[in-house]
Formats: structure tokens, C-alpha cells, sequence
């Protein structure tokens, strides 16, 4: 089975300078934990996801030890190119769920963006679409 059959078209995206706060609302509303981010031609620029704020969080405290306690919430402010995934970790619509699948247990992804030959998105694959389709073949 090809990705292409698997996909989902046009998934939420996040451009890298929106951020952290306004892309987990965003994210909350289609009940997703996590999107490719874009530029303004659609080319993939990284991954975004909740794990990826949890890993950065020691980080950004640690920069912030300033901050009093109650203004940490205003580190979600920062945007969210300084947290995503880079590179990210793309498959094409021509390829196996095989694929799809050693490359999600290789790289340790929960989604892999779906682009063309010059890296433009065109989908989403999780690990749940390949799942699903390993175990009804």
C-alpha cells in the first residue's frame, strides 16, 4: 500500500514564527499533538509538536531564571521555530507503509510530513494512519 492512499490532504500547518502558544491552541482544536512547520510556499521547515515544548522546557527555564514563577507562562510567547524539529523527517506519496514505518521506528516520529520532489507539502502520515494500514493487510 502506497502513502498516497493513506495520507491525509492538506493537514494543519504552523508557520515557524507563529507561536508556541497560538500553534498548541490550534493544534487543540483539531485534536492533534503535533504539525509540519511551513514557509509561506508550503515547503517543510521542521516539525512541531508537544514533546518538542516538553524536551526545550529545562532549556527555556533555565535562560529565564529571572522570570518570577508567574510570568513563566509568558515563555509560550516565544516562537516556535525555537523548539521545532529540524530537520524534519519527510516521505513521499510514492512510497511503501513499510517504508513509512521503519523510518517513524528509526527516527523516532510520530508523524512524517508527506511532500512532493521539491519538498512542498501535500500531506500527513502518522503513526496511527500506518498502524492501521499494516494491520488490515
Amino acid at each position: 500500500m502506497k502513502i498516497s492512499e493513506i495520507m491525509t490532504k492538506d493537514p494543519l500547518t504552523a508557520g515557524p514564527d507563529e507561536t508556541i502558544k497560538e500553534v498548541i491552541l490550534k493544534m487543540r482544536k483539531k485534536n492533534v499533538s503535533g504539525l509540519p512547520v511551513v514557509d509561506k510556499n508550503k515547503k517543510v521547515l521542521g516539525t512541531f509538536s508537544e514533546t518538542d515544548v516538553a524536551r526545550a522546557l529545562p532549556d527555556i527555564l533555565n535562560e529565564a531564571q529571572y522570570i518570577p514563577l508567574v510570568d513563566v507562562r509568558e515563555l509560550t510567547n516565544e516562537p516556535i521555530k525555537r523548539v521545532m524539529c529540524i530537520p524534519s523527517t519527510n516521505i513521499t506519496a510514492d512510497k511503501d507503509v513499510k517504508d513509512a514505518a521503519k523510518l517513524v521506528l528509526e527516527k523516532y516520529r510520530h508523524r512524517l510530513p508527506v511532500v512532493d520532489d521539491s519538498g512542498h507539502l501535500i500531506g500527513i502520515v502518522s503513526l496511527g494512519d500506518i498502524l492501521k494500514s499494516l494491520l488490515n493487510n
